[in-house]
């Protein structure tokens, strides 16, 4: 890639103005990265777009939890992107891709997919509300940019970012197609939930994980605005906001066709509870298609695979929208 600053300011009719903060390359595809402004008591939102020749269909990827930014060292000789599939996706030339930072993010990788080491002001701000929110500001930017035609769009999430992708499709009836990638199913507790069942050895072990659980969760809720206590590498203000969502309850305020993709094996995201949202869809008339993959866990890679074994499946997807 190649980066330089650019900072010239964009005003588009009848939506936001926003700065363009930096343009690259790769591949000889351009990406821009603008900047939206804040809006009352929402902050700065960040997201990266690819430039197509011609008008093309917006994709928004939705990463995972924690708070490591879309892109690193951008103007630097050591740029990296930490969003999986965006370039892929980007250098099709078919598709406008976005994604976006979740605001207060470092300018540098997290160790993982929690929030351990986030900054303060982070874990103070980050919530599945003000999540959607921001995303919702980003995409309504993104949408009125020249080279983004109007039409379908397709939204996908991974892990935690399918939960975000099925709220953000529950206030935006512009999205069309939403694939969930590794995602919860009906709520986010209730994969906990699946998980004692399956991890117990008998019931009396089942039992006293769920009462344990249960303990968690009382004590998340005893403090809900908390960013100093933590549960499962997150604070409680970020657990009792998730705790709170259901997918299916979102999905079900949308007209989205849903794609769910889930590793059969997966012992953060158990299958069963998406099979159990795809079903109460189902029963409701909304079109949901489910891939089921054998012998793999969250990741969706088998034993001893690289990062490219997960292309395939962002292809599925895409093949699956049909703009």
């Amino acid at each position: 890639m190649k980066a330089s600053g650019v900072l010239t300011a964009l005003a588009l009719a009848g939506t936001v103005q926003a700065q363009e903060i930096t343009r690259f390359e790769a591949r000889g595809t351009g990406f821009i990265e603008y900047q939206v402004p804040p809006a009352g008591d929402a902050p700065p939102v960040e997201y990266y777009i690819s430039r197509t020749t011609a008008p093309a269909p917006l994709v928004l990827l939705i990463q995972g939890s924690g708070c490591t930014p879309g892109f690193s060292g951008l103007g630097t000789p050591r740029r990296s992107a930490n969003i999986f599939g965006f370039l892929d996706t980007a250098w099709t030339g078919k598709y406008a891709v976005m994604t976006v930072n979740k605001p207060y993010s470092p300018a540098t990788p997290q160790p993982d997919g929690t929030a351990t080491a986030c900054p303060e002001q982070f874990n103070q701000y980050f919530t599945l509300e003000n999540w959607t929110r921001d995303l919702a500001r980003a995409v309504q930017h993104a949408r009125n940019l020249p080279w983004v035609a109007q039409g379908p769009l397709l939204v996908i999430g991974v892990s935690e970012g399918a939960t975000a992708a099925a709220a953000l499709a529950a206030r935006d009836a512009a999205i069309t197609n939403l694939a969930m990638v590794s995602g919860s199913g009906a709520t986010q507790y209730y994969d906990f939930i699946v998980n004692a069942y399956r991890s117990g050895a008998n019931d009396s072990e089942v039992k006293q994980k769920l009462d344990e659980l249960d303990a968690t969760r009382q004590r998340i809720f005893a403090a809900p605005d908390s960013a100093t206590d933590f549960a499962w590498g997150h604070p409680y203000k970020r657990w009792s906001s998730f705790f709170r969502a259901s997918n299916t309850t979102s999905l079900l305020k949308s007209r989205s066709k849903v794609y769910v993709v889930s590793g059969m094996q997966d012992s953060s995201t158990p299958i069963l509870s998406a099979e159990a949202m795809a079903a109460d869809l189902r029963a409701a008339g909304h079109d949901v298609t489910v891939r089921r993959l054998p012998d793999v866990g969250h990741t969706l890679q088998p034993a001893g695979a690289s990062g490219d074994a997960l292309w395939p499946e962002y292809q599925r997807i895409l093949n699956w929208f049909q703009p």
